[in-house]
């Protein structure tokens, strides 16, 4: 790991100001003046690291912060089997709900591909939510769409409809934020949750006009995640 303080991120040609990229890019900063974020970096630095293939990012000892992936490819897996948990890319985020609370199950972030990765601590993220509402309530805001879509997925295993079956395999899929790509045909996915290819189709249609999801081809975009 190579770790970098400054005022711009990567080098070279991939050269980007550090505060027009968080304001542009981390959920955060929303609607945050430029000139308030200014005086916040000066205050903290906000640490910029590199890491290769194959390298830990972040493990289960030390969930002190907020990660953003700025350049690369990364997964979060589970540090007892080792199933991929999700994927992250270019300007995904990870350990928001843990920053806080540390929790129970043990995961690590590990870079995919040689990783460009900004990283910001507890304390720096509790001053920021102190000194601004707007950025409190994003942080809210954040939480709260997680709690949402955590409860959609708890009554997808528990009710028996089709499309909760369906939605319930969907959600266990490895994908990248909230996009995920089918990597088995429409006969599979049947045979797999118990239902018929008609009534397949139908719940797709069903979560589609719900609002869930948005099917194209085969790719399947969680539209609450």
């Amino acid at each position: 790991m190579i770790c970098v303080s400054n005022d711009t991120l990567l080098q070279g040609d991939d050269i980007m100001d550090k505060e027009k990229y968080l304001c542009d890019n981390f959920f955060l900063f929303k609607n945050v003046p430029a000139d308030f974020l200014a005086k916040l970096l000066k205050r903290k630095c906000v640490q910029e690291s590199k890491f290769s293939q194959g390298e830990i990012i972040q493990n289960s000892e030390h969930y002190d912060s907020i990660g953003i992936v700025v350049k690369g490819k990364a997964v979060i897996k589970s540090n007892v089997n080792g199933v991929i948990i999700n994927k992250l890319n270019k300007n995904d985020i990870y350990g928001v709900a843990a920053l806080f609370d540390k929790p129970t199950y043990s995961t690590v972030v590990q870079a995919v591909t040689d990783c460009t990765i900004i990283t910001m601590d507890k304390d720096f993220v509790t001053e920021c939510i102190s000194n601004s509402p707007t950025i409190a309530l994003n942080y809210i805001e954040f939480l709260a769409k997680k709690v949402t879509f955590l409860n959609k997925k708890i009554n997808a295993f528990t009710e028996k409809s089709s499309e909760n079956k369906l939605y319930a395999y969907l959600l266990q899929q490895p994908r990248i934020g909230n996009e995920l790509t089918l990597t088995v045909d429409m006969s599979t996915i049947a045979k797999m949750i118990g239902i018929g290819r008609a009534t397949l189709y139908r719940s797709f249609e069903k979560l589609e006009k719900s609002g869930t999801i948005t099917k194209k081809d085969k790719k399947i975009i969680f539209n609450e995640v």
